[in-house]
């Protein structure tokens, strides 16, 4: 039995209204509209029309401007006339907000919607519908697959009462049961599991999506990173719900911060980031992390930080580190992230990363600094950045205060790894960083560049890098000394189990020839965590740390 054209089930908006705003994909081609109106004229009011099932290759009906279109009689797939009619009409003019132009995510001759399955059948006097067998489902860049759907297109209502899955760029959502009200644009779910961006992943009793608010509302759930998944998370935030926005942020209520099964915060709410290279701004960053090195004795890591009127680009944030020789290290500030880079203000102490000696601390009190992104050059693999600092800084060492403003400034060019064969890659960056000491007066430029190359070949890692400092002027400060001005670093690594290796890495001055350090390293997987032991054997110092895998302290 043919089929009308206007089998007109919104069946368009069934899930599509669930998309998360996503680039539009090309659509196949549509049939001819004559044969589909001369199809419709022979069916009969009040007659419920089926679609027999056919082979894996699915009966497939296109979905345009809400109407979805079966196919015509036997054929298997509609060939899609919508570029040619689009010619025909003037282009429709670009849907702004707030003055800027927005993506059209519903369904278009544009942005069409496919739907296969294995048997569909419809109504078109009480506007019953049904889709059978596998359902599959494609809007734009979203894909929905099910066993079986039904609604009604007049209420524009519907439920897949059995499993589903949702999937795009960024969800990855299975639920046991689900409805779609296609007026309100909301869907609802019974037991649901899911993931954010392939890094976040959350589980809850039931939840809510609204489409028009691009928004995920989890109830009576828990959310947690990627590699903490187990059958009893490492670590996860639980709360009463949590509300999802894709790409964006997250806030949770009625909060407990969780470690396996055991409490070590309770929050009213809290809010954290989505957005991409944001990985600091999570709750479990409070687990304290046990470190140890022969400088600053046995020590804890933790930090927190929190977003300001709930926007992950404004946050307030401490770091706390104790040590047992050196004491309580804390960095506590404020930062602002616009969109060619981070602003920082802040109090810190913190530990030279210049210097190996190691237990080398200076005071800022207080410091504004600037990172830019990094700005790529005219669509290449070449990236330009900077970052600079005003402050004052204060450095106790041996007897010695150390105390004045300071003011400085990198400027840098670098780029993409060049990959050398299957195995090899090489990368390289050169800058320029200037420094204002007012304590001395002093003004210290250093023009350095650093190349390196890189490989792995099956349970071997091997590095060598070569950097070249040419400093002019000189530091008051221990803090932001150099070990060495032209250092080689180079060494091997070898994946021993899936769970442990070992390495053994040297760092040479080329000046004099004068090895100045021998490292031999220890690593062990934990799960959502990384062990590492480190003994130099020049020094004759060792150094413990536990790195989480998922977030930034």
């Amino acid at each position: 039995m043919t089929n009308k054209r206007t089998y007109a089930l919104l069946l368009a908006a069934i899930l599509a209204g669930m998309a998360v705003p996503a680039a539009a994909e090309d659509a196949e081609d549509a049939a001819s509209s004559q044969a589909d109106a001369a199809a419709a004229d022979k069916l009969q009011d009040n007659m419920m029309t089926d679609l027999p099932p056919v082979d894996r290759a699915g009966t497939i009906a296109l979905a345009d401007e809400g109407i979805l279109y079966p196919p015509s009689s036997g054929s298997s797939i509609i060939r899609d006339t919508t570029a040619k009619k689009a010619e025909e009409k003037p282009k429709t003019k670009t849907k702004m907000k707030d003055g800027k132009p927005v993506q059209d995510t519903g369904i278009s001759k544009e942005n069409p919607m496919y739907v296969t399955a294995d048997y569909m059948r419809y109504n078109d006097t009480t506007g019953d519908v049904d889709a059978l067998g596998k359902v599959d489902i494609r809007h734009m860049m979203d894909t929905y697959q099910t066993e079986y759907l039904y609604g009604n297109m007049i209420t524009k209502k519907y439920v897949i009462p059995g499993e589903l899955t949702w999937t795009n760029p960024q969800t990855n959502l299975k639920a046991q049961r689900g409805e779609y009200d296609a007026e309100k644009g909301i869907g609802k779910f019974e037991g649901l599991t899911g993931w954010q961006q392939g890094t976040y992943y959350y589980q809850g009793s039931d939840g809510i999506y609204d489409r028009n608010a691009n928004k995920m509302i989890v109830n009576n759930g828990y959310f947690t990173t990627r590699h903490a998944v187990a059958k009893v998370p490492d670590y996860r935030i639980e709360a009463d719900s949590i509300d999802i926005y894709p790409g964006d942020h997250y806030t949770a209520h009625e909060v407990k911060l969780m470690a396996k099964n055991t409490i070590l915060l309770t929050l009213s709410s809290y809010t954290g980031s989505l957005k991409d290279n944001s990985g600091e701004i999570g709750l479990w960053s409070l687990i304290p992390r046990p470190v140890f090195d022969s400088d600053n004795g046995m020590g804890l890591h933790n930090s927190l930080v929190i977003p300001i009127n709930e926007d992950p680009d404004s946050t307030v944030y401490m770091e706390n580190r104790w040590y047992t020789k050196s004491g309580y290290k804390p960095d506590i500030g404020i930062k602002y992230r616009v969109p060619v880079g981070t602003f920082r203000l802040h109090y810190a102490e913190e530990e030279s990363t210049t210097n190996d000696d190691g237990g080398i601390w200076v005071k800022k009190k207080p410091s504004l600094e600037f990172d830019t992104n990094h700005f790529y050059l005219f669509k290449s693999r070449f990236y330009v950045g900077a970052s600079g600092e005003i402050g004052k800084w204060d450095e106790e060492r041996n007897g010695r205060d150390v105390d004045g403003n300071y003011k400085g400034y990198e400027l840098y060019i670098s780029g993409d790894p060049w990959h050398l064969g299957k195995f090899m890659n090489f990368g390289w960056k050169a800058g320029y960083a200037k420094d204002y000491y007012g304590y001395s007066n002093n003004i210290r430029r250093n023009s350095y560049y650093s190349m390196g190359l890189s490989g792995h070949y099956k349970i071997f890692d091997g590095w060598i890098g070569y950097t070249d400092r040419d400093l002019k002027g000189y530091t008051p400060y221990y803090y932001d000394s150099y070990s060495s001005e032209k250092p080689v670093d180079a060494g091997f690594r070898i994946q021993a189990t899936s769970m442990d290796a070992f390495s053994l890495s040297w760092s040479v001055d080329t000046v004099n020839g004068i090895l100045n350090h021998r490292y031999w390293t220890y690593y062990r997987d934990m799960h959502s965590f990384y062990a590492w032991i480190r003994y130099d054997d020049i020094e004759k110092e060792t150094k413990f740390m536990i790195m989480p895998k998922d977030f930034k302290f």
